[in-house]
């Protein structure tokens, strides 16, 4: 009887990683040339500003950075169940910052808080942090049972996520309450904002597959069988 022929699949997550980061730098750099050249030398038509607007829900940037949240989702709901599998009882830890991540893709396209803006007329960074600290302190034990420099990688990338998706947010409230969203200064902020965003959550990426490699590692095979 003939052998079955074996497949092994590769997939290298430095290159992930590395197109992912590259992606993100060439959008935000494409964001800001375009904003200087609009405000500082010649009026862009709005359709080519609002495709590579960070600060728009329908632009370029702002689908990767949905996507860019929706596979980290993914990834964790993998970890979640491999974890579930060896009746770790951190799973559920796991399955919770899939749904976290899950829903801020989701609030990438859909703009959940800025409709809260506009319901509330009131910024939702404040109970946002409120929230952020919350779950920190929630993970303490959790973050504590990894290996230190994943969960130093961890909390690290959480600091910039929030350092942007907060922190520069109540930094530019004032353009906000002075209408002056379209301006030179409030368009160079949104990319610093983004940026810290995708970055942190690319930094969390990378070493959530850091930690899958060293915790769980995998081999893909697919196995044909021959005729006898």
């Amino acid at each position: 009887m003939a052998k079955p022929n074996t497949v092994k699949l590769t997939f290298s997550t430095d290159r992930l990683i590395k197109g992912l980061a590259i992606s993100c730098v060439s959008l935000l750099l494409i964001h800001i040339v375009l904003t200087v050249m609009h405000y500082r030398f010649v009026e862009l038509p709005w359709l080519l500003r609002e495709l590579f607007d960070v600060d728009e829900e329908e632009s370029v940037p702002t689908w990767f950075s949905s996507s860019l949240l929706l596979l980290t989702a993914v990834v964790l709901f993998f970890v979640a169940h491999l974890s579930k599998l060896r009746e770790d009882r951190y799973a559920i830890y796991w399955f919770g910052l899939g749904l976290g991540f899950a829903f801020m893709s989701a609030d990438e396209i859909a703009g959940f808080h800025e409709t809260l803006n506009s319901v509330t007329e009131t910024s939702w960074a404040v109970p946002g942090l409120i929230v952020a600290l919350l779950v920190g302190v929630a993970y303490l034990k959790f973050l504590s049972s990894l290996p230190a420099p994943v969960a130093v990688r961890f909390m690290m990338s959480g600091a910039i996520f929030v350092g942007g998706a907060i922190g520069v947010e109540l930094a530019t409230e004032p353009y906000l309450y002075d209408d002056a969203l379209d301006t030179l200064g409030y368009n160079l902020w949104t990319p610093v904002e983004e940026g810290m965003e995708m970055g942190g959550v690319i930094l969390f990426l990378a070493s959530l597959f850091d930690y899958l490699k060293t915790t769980y590692p995998l081999q893909l095979q697919f196995v044909s069988k021959q005729g006898d």
